[in-house]
């Protein structure tokens, strides 16, 4: 590598995973259409609050309610879905990049062993597809939340609807 020139990590993440490749990128889209879906229930109890303060039609609050109840599973469902992606895709990654790993060791001459140990090797490999998976499986959809519900929230608050924003 030349400099500072940083490989695309999600480039190679998405060669690791092959076929899998696309439950990434559904996993994170599922992530933010939860975190859209887990905002939903603070506007409903917002109307709630505004319905009692106001003293109007009173009967509404319980169906706003029961209504909040069930996007607030809803969206915890959606967000096992992308969980589920995740999971799938960083599973396939983590046994793939083990499996190049130990193509590479095993080109590699035996001083490198008298050196290190297979014991230290084979706990390095282990540690690295394991950040791999959690990154993945945990720290996408996590990323793609935050960067959504400020989003959504800017946007509701501002009007800005649109897809020119």
């Amino acid at each position: 590598m030349k400099g500072n020139v940083k490989p695309n990590v999600m480039k190679t993440i998405n060669e690791y995973a092959g076929g899998h490749r696309h439950l990434i990128t559904l996993g994170r889209i599922l992530a933010a259409v939860s975190a859209f879906a887990g905002l939903v229930p603070f506007y409903d109890l917002w109307k709630i609050i505004r319905i009692a303060v106001k003293g109007e039609d009173l009967s509404r609050i319980s169906s706003i309610g029961w209504q909040a109840v069930g996007i607030t599973v809803l969206a915890l469902l959606i967000y096992i879905a992308a969980l589920m992606c995740t999971h799938i895709a960083a599973f396939r990654v983590q046994a793939n990049l083990r499996s190049g790993l130990m193509r590479r060791i095993l080109t590699l001459p035996l001083g490198v062993f008298d050196e290190d140990g297979t014991g230290k090797i084979r706990r390095i490999v282990n540690e690295s597809t394991a950040a791999t998976e959690t990154f993945i499986a945990h720290n996408l959809p996590d990323k793609a939340v935050a960067a959504a519900t400020p989003a959504f929230c800017w946007r509701y608050l501002t009007g800005k609807w649109d897809s020119s924003v």
